[in-house]
Protein backbone atom coordinates (compact mmCIF):
# COMPACT_ATOMS: atom_id res chain seq x y z
CA UNK A 1 0.00 0.00 0.00
CA UNK A 2 0.97 3.64 -0.67
CA UNK A 3 3.10 5.33 1.94
CA UNK A 4 0.65 8.37 1.80
CA UNK A 5 -2.42 5.99 1.86
CA UNK A 6 -1.19 4.03 4.72
CA UNK A 7 -0.82 7.39 6.70
CA UNK A 8 -4.19 8.48 5.90
CA UNK A 9 -5.73 5.53 6.80
CA UNK A 10 -4.04 5.68 10.75
CA UNK A 11 -5.36 9.60 10.99
CA UNK A 12 -8.52 8.51 9.62
CA UNK A 13 -8.72 5.92 12.15
CA UNK A 14 -7.48 8.16 15.18
CA UNK A 15 -9.96 10.62 14.08
CA UNK A 16 -12.64 8.15 15.36
CA UNK A 17 -10.93 6.97 18.40
CA UNK A 18 -11.22 10.89 19.13
CA UNK A 19 -14.48 11.18 18.14
CA UNK A 20 -15.89 8.82 20.41
CA UNK A 21 -13.76 10.03 23.25
CA UNK A 22 -14.92 13.39 23.59
CA UNK A 23 -18.13 11.58 23.90
CA UNK A 24 -21.39 13.88 23.89
CA UNK A 25 -19.97 17.47 25.09
CA UNK A 26 -21.11 20.22 24.35
CA UNK A 27 -19.26 22.11 21.30
CA UNK A 28 -19.82 25.04 19.57
CA UNK A 29 -18.91 24.71 15.42
CA UNK A 30 -18.87 27.97 13.24
CA UNK A 31 -20.16 28.18 10.04
CA UNK A 32 -17.08 27.18 8.13
CA UNK A 33 -17.00 24.07 10.85
CA UNK A 34 -21.24 23.39 9.20
CA UNK A 35 -19.95 24.16 5.37
CA UNK A 36 -17.48 21.84 5.77
CA UNK A 37 -19.40 18.55 7.19
CA UNK A 38 -22.30 19.09 4.76
CA UNK A 39 -19.78 20.07 2.14
CA UNK A 40 -17.48 16.65 2.69
CA UNK A 41 -20.71 14.70 3.32
CA UNK A 42 -22.20 15.60 0.40
CA UNK A 43 -18.60 15.25 -1.69
CA UNK A 44 -18.41 11.48 0.26
CA UNK A 45 -21.71 10.63 -1.41
CA UNK A 46 -20.79 11.89 -5.06
CA UNK A 47 -18.19 10.50 -5.19
CA UNK A 48 -19.57 6.71 -4.04
CA UNK A 49 -22.13 7.00 -6.89
CA UNK A 50 -19.15 8.11 -9.41
CA UNK A 51 -16.98 5.07 -8.46
CA UNK A 52 -20.55 2.93 -8.90
CA UNK A 53 -20.37 4.61 -12.29
CA UNK A 54 -17.24 4.04 -13.32
CA UNK A 55 -17.79 0.02 -12.49
CA UNK A 56 -20.65 -0.34 -14.66
CA UNK A 57 -19.81 2.14 -17.34
CA UNK A 58 -15.61 2.28 -17.41
CA UNK A 59 -13.77 0.82 -20.09
CA UNK A 60 -10.37 0.73 -19.28
CA UNK A 61 -9.00 -1.06 -16.09
CA UNK A 62 -7.84 2.33 -14.63
CA UNK A 63 -10.63 3.68 -14.06
CA UNK A 64 -12.09 0.77 -12.59
CA UNK A 65 -9.41 0.59 -10.24
CA UNK A 66 -10.08 4.25 -9.03
CA UNK A 67 -13.79 3.87 -9.70
CA UNK A 68 -13.60 0.99 -6.30
CA UNK A 69 -11.12 3.38 -4.65
CA UNK A 70 -13.48 5.97 -4.62
CA UNK A 71 -16.16 3.89 -3.02
CA UNK A 72 -14.10 2.06 -0.51
CA UNK A 73 -12.16 5.16 0.74
CA UNK A 74 -14.96 7.74 0.34
CA UNK A 75 -17.26 5.57 2.52
CA UNK A 76 -14.04 5.09 5.22
CA UNK A 77 -14.02 8.84 5.22
CA UNK A 78 -17.84 9.54 5.15
CA UNK A 79 -18.00 6.60 8.53
CA UNK A 80 -15.78 8.77 10.51
CA UNK A 81 -17.85 12.42 9.83
CA UNK A 82 -21.41 11.23 10.17
CA UNK A 83 -20.74 10.52 14.38
CA UNK A 84 -18.41 13.68 14.71
CA UNK A 85 -21.63 15.95 12.61
CA UNK A 86 -24.42 14.01 15.10
CA UNK A 87 -22.08 15.06 18.10
CA UNK A 88 -22.39 18.44 17.16
CA UNK A 89 -25.94 18.51 15.94
CA UNK A 90 -25.06 19.46 12.09
CA UNK A 91 -27.80 17.78 9.90
CA UNK A 92 -26.56 16.22 6.97
CA UNK A 93 -28.03 16.50 3.36
CA UNK A 94 -29.17 12.33 2.41
CA UNK A 95 -27.88 13.03 -1.23
CA UNK A 96 -25.03 14.88 -3.48
CA UNK A 97 -25.58 18.34 -4.32
CA UNK A 98 -28.03 18.77 -7.49
CA UNK A 99 -24.93 20.28 -9.49
CA UNK A 100 -22.78 16.74 -8.51
CA UNK A 101 -25.85 14.84 -9.58
CA UNK A 102 -25.95 17.02 -12.63
CA UNK A 103 -22.45 16.88 -13.35
CA UNK A 104 -22.45 13.00 -13.02
CA UNK A 105 -25.38 12.60 -15.25
CA UNK A 106 -23.56 14.19 -18.06
CA UNK A 107 -20.85 11.72 -17.48
CA UNK A 108 -23.48 9.11 -17.51
CA UNK A 109 -24.73 9.56 -21.05
CA UNK A 110 -20.96 9.09 -22.23
CA UNK A 111 -19.84 5.53 -23.34
CA UNK A 112 -17.18 4.25 -24.28
CA UNK A 113 -13.69 5.99 -24.34
CA UNK A 114 -15.42 9.30 -23.94
CA UNK A 115 -17.18 8.18 -20.98
CA UNK A 116 -13.97 7.17 -19.46
CA UNK A 117 -11.92 10.83 -20.37
CA UNK A 118 -15.20 12.81 -18.86
CA UNK A 119 -15.19 10.79 -15.72
CA UNK A 120 -11.50 11.01 -15.00
CA UNK A 121 -11.66 15.32 -15.69
CA UNK A 122 -14.60 15.41 -13.01
CA UNK A 123 -12.63 13.36 -10.44
CA UNK A 124 -10.07 15.84 -11.03
CA UNK A 125 -12.89 18.82 -11.13
CA UNK A 126 -13.92 17.42 -7.89
CA UNK A 127 -10.99 16.60 -5.63
CA UNK A 128 -9.64 20.31 -6.45
CA UNK A 129 -12.19 21.36 -4.99
CA UNK A 130 -12.71 18.69 -2.27
CA UNK A 131 -9.30 19.73 -0.90
CA UNK A 132 -10.02 23.47 -1.24
CA UNK A 133 -13.08 23.18 1.14
CA UNK A 134 -10.48 21.23 3.29
CA UNK A 135 -8.07 24.32 3.24
CA UNK A 136 -11.09 26.68 3.98
CA UNK A 137 -11.43 24.65 7.42
CA UNK A 138 -8.68 24.48 8.51
CA UNK A 139 -7.92 28.20 8.07
CA UNK A 140 -11.31 29.26 9.71
CA UNK A 141 -12.87 26.21 11.35
CA UNK A 142 -13.22 26.67 15.31
CA UNK A 143 -14.10 23.12 16.09
CA UNK A 144 -11.07 21.13 16.39
CA UNK A 145 -12.54 17.39 15.79
CA UNK A 146 -13.85 18.98 11.99
CA UNK A 147 -10.48 20.55 11.67
CA UNK A 148 -9.02 16.98 12.22
CA UNK A 149 -11.68 15.55 9.82
CA UNK A 150 -10.03 18.21 7.25
CA UNK A 151 -6.92 17.08 7.57
CA UNK A 152 -7.01 13.15 7.86
CA UNK A 153 -8.71 13.18 4.61
CA UNK A 154 -6.76 15.82 2.76
CA UNK A 155 -3.95 12.99 2.38
CA UNK A 156 -6.70 10.50 0.65
CA UNK A 157 -8.01 13.06 -1.19
CA UNK A 158 -4.76 14.36 -2.41
CA UNK A 159 -4.07 10.42 -3.45
CA UNK A 160 -7.10 10.62 -5.58
CA UNK A 161 -6.32 13.42 -7.44
CA UNK A 162 -2.88 12.11 -8.44
CA UNK A 163 -4.65 9.00 -9.41
CA UNK A 164 -6.81 10.65 -11.97
CA UNK A 165 -4.06 13.17 -12.99
CA UNK A 166 -2.18 10.12 -14.49
CA UNK A 167 -5.59 8.95 -15.46
CA UNK A 168 -5.76 11.73 -17.90
CA UNK A 169 -2.01 11.76 -18.72
CA UNK A 170 -2.56 7.86 -20.21
CA UNK A 171 -6.18 8.69 -21.67
CA UNK A 172 -5.10 11.94 -23.59
CA UNK A 173 -7.27 14.15 -21.16
CA UNK A 174 -6.56 17.98 -20.75
CA UNK A 175 -5.82 19.64 -17.13
CA UNK A 176 -5.10 23.04 -15.74
CA UNK A 177 -2.41 22.20 -13.38
CA UNK A 178 1.19 21.34 -15.39
CA UNK A 179 2.09 18.21 -14.99
CA UNK A 180 5.47 19.13 -13.97
CA UNK A 181 9.13 17.32 -14.56
CA UNK A 182 8.49 13.61 -14.34
CA UNK A 183 10.26 12.27 -10.67
CA UNK A 184 10.23 15.78 -9.77
CA UNK A 185 6.40 16.86 -9.41
CA UNK A 186 6.01 13.19 -7.80
CA UNK A 187 8.41 13.79 -5.32
CA UNK A 188 6.46 17.36 -4.59
CA UNK A 189 3.16 15.46 -4.11
CA UNK A 190 4.79 13.01 -2.04
CA UNK A 191 6.18 15.96 0.25
CA UNK A 192 3.08 17.80 0.21
CA UNK A 193 1.41 14.87 1.26
CA UNK A 194 3.76 13.70 3.87
CA UNK A 195 3.55 17.49 5.01
CA UNK A 196 -0.17 17.41 5.72
CA UNK A 197 -0.39 13.65 7.60
CA UNK A 198 2.69 15.44 10.10
CA UNK A 199 0.44 18.51 10.13
CA UNK A 200 -2.92 16.23 10.76
CA UNK A 201 -0.80 14.32 13.58
CA UNK A 202 -0.66 17.82 15.45
CA UNK A 203 -4.04 18.43 15.11
CA UNK A 204 -4.99 15.05 16.22
CA UNK A 205 -3.61 15.74 19.12
CA UNK A 206 -4.56 18.85 20.32
CA UNK A 207 -8.14 17.77 19.45
CA UNK A 208 -7.61 14.72 21.86
CA UNK A 209 -6.29 17.07 24.89
CA UNK A 210 -9.16 19.45 24.09
CA UNK A 211 -11.74 16.26 24.37
CA UNK A 212 -10.02 14.59 26.99
CA UNK A 213 -10.42 18.01 29.18
CA UNK A 214 -14.10 18.00 27.84
CA UNK A 215 -14.40 14.40 29.57
CA UNK A 216 -13.87 15.93 33.35
CA UNK A 217 -14.87 19.42 32.77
Amino acid sequence: MHLLRRTAVVLVAAVGSIALAAGPAAAAPNAQDQEFLVGAHQGNLAEIAAGQAALAQATTPQVKEMGQMLITDHQTLDGQLVPVAQQLAVTLPDAPSASQAAALARVQSLSGAEFDKAWVALQIESHRATLALGQEELAEGAEPSVQALATASAPVVQHHLDMALAAAGALGVPTSVPAGSGGDAATSTQDLGLAVAGAGLLVLALTALVAVRRRHA
